[in-house]
C-alpha cells in the first residue's frame, strides 16, 4: 500500500524511502529512531549529508511518533514490536541497520538479526540499564537529577508529565554548546509518549541486557564524550562487545545527537562501516576522535 511517499505493510510499520545514492553495491539502509515513540523524521539532517550508497529508508513501527493510522487503536500493544522489527528486515535486500537510543537497544534482544543483517551501526545507546550510569555522569557533571520528572510522568503518564521530563533530560543530551538548539529540537518533535512509558516499565521487568551480541556482522557503535542520557562508558564497560567485528567510536564533544555537532565525523564513520561491509573483513579497534 502506498499514501503519499509513505508505505505500510502487514503489520502497519511505515516506511519512507528518503533518498538513493548509486553504488556497486545497493545496500538498504534502516534507519530506526529512539524514545520510543519519536518519529523518525529527525533523522532526515543526518540522512542528507551521508554520501555512502545505498537506500535510506526511515522506518516507524506501529503508533510510533506520527504513525497512528485507523488500525492502530489507542491501546496498542507495543510488545508485538519484536515481531514487527524481524519482519521489517527481512523484507529487505542488503540491509544495514541504524539504530539511534532506543532503536540500539531494541535489536540487541533478537539474536535472529546475526541471520539477517548486512551490517549494524548503533548510535548513542546501550547495552544494558542505563539511568544508573546516566545518575552518575549526571553527579559528575553537576546536571540535576532526573529521579523526580521520571518518577512523576511513570506514576502519571501523561503529555504533561512527559513534556516536563523531555525538557529536564535536555542538560543530559546536548553540550552547553548546542543545549539551546537542543531544546528547540526537542520541542518541535512528533512523539507517541505511550511508547515511551511501554519501554520504561519493559526495560526494567526485563532488567534489560544485549541478548545479541553480534558475531560476524560488521557492527559500528557510535557515542559521544556528552551524551549522559546513554553514557558511552556502558559500551566501554561490557567486554561483550569486544570483539574483531565491532569498531567502537567515540566522538569528542558532542552529545546524543552527534550529528549536529559533529556531521563530518558522523559520516566518516558511516564510511568506515560501508568498507568494512563490502569486504567482508573485521576491522577491530577503537576509535577516539
Amino acid at each position: 500500500m502506498k499514501t503519499s511517499n509513505y508505505f505500510y505493510d502487514e503489520n502497519s510499520v511505515r516506511y519512507q524511502l528518503v533518498k538513493t545514492n548509486p553504488g556497486y553495491i545497493v545496500y538498504n539502509w534502516l534507519f530506526v529512531p529512539g524514545g520510543p515513540g519519536v518519529d523518525s523524521s529527525y533523522f532526515l539532517t543526518l540522512i542528507k549529508e551521508l554520501d555512502v550508497p545505498g537506500n535510506f529508508w526511515l522506518i516507524d513501527l506501529p503508533a510510533n511518533g506520527s504513525n497512528l493510522t485507523d488500525q492502530i487503536n489507542a491501546d496498542y500493544d507495543f510488545d508485538t514490536w519484536g515481531d514487527c522489527l524481524l519482519s521489517s528486515i527481512q523484507k529487505f535486500q542488503n540491509p544495514i541497520y541504524v539504530g539511534h537510543s532506543f532503536g540500539g537497544m531494541f535489536p540487541l534482544l533478537f539474536v535472529q538479526l546475526e541471520q539477517l543483517l548486512k551490517g549494524l551501526i548503533l548510535l548513542n545507546s546501550a547495552p544494558s540499564l542505563w539511568l544508573e550510569e546516566a545518575a552518575k555522569c549526571a553527579k559528575e557533571n553537576n546536571i540535576p537529577l532526573l529521579a523526580e520528572p521520571l518518577a512523576e510522568f511513570e506514576k502519571n503518564p501523561n503529555l504533561e508529565t512527559f513534556k516536563t521530563a523531555l525538557l529536564a533530560c535536555a542538560p543530559y543530551y546536548f553540550p552547553e554548546s548546542s543545549l539551546e538548539m537542543g531544546k528547540r529540537l526537542l520541542e518541535q518533535m512528533t512523539i507517541n509518549y505511550l511508547a515511551t512509558a511501554w519501554w520504561l516499565k519493559k526495560a526494567h521487568e526485563i532488567n534489560f541486557s544485549a541478548k545479541w551480541i553480534p558475531q560476524k556482522v560488521p557492527t559500528l557503535i557510535l557515542g559521544s564524550s556528552h551524551d549522559f542520557v546513554t553514557p558511552y562508558s556502558l559500551f566501554e564497560k561490557d567486554i561483550r562487545f569486544q570483539r574483531a567485528n565491532i569498531v567502537m567510536n567515540k566522538i569528542q564533544n558532542a552529545g546524543h545527537f552527534p550529528w549536529l555537532e559533529k556531521m563530518a565525523i558522523v559520516k566518516e564513520s558511516f564510511k568506515t562501516l560501508v568498507k568494512q561491509v563490502a569486504a567482508g573483513n573485521n576491522i577491530a579497534g577503537v576509535l577516539d576522535v
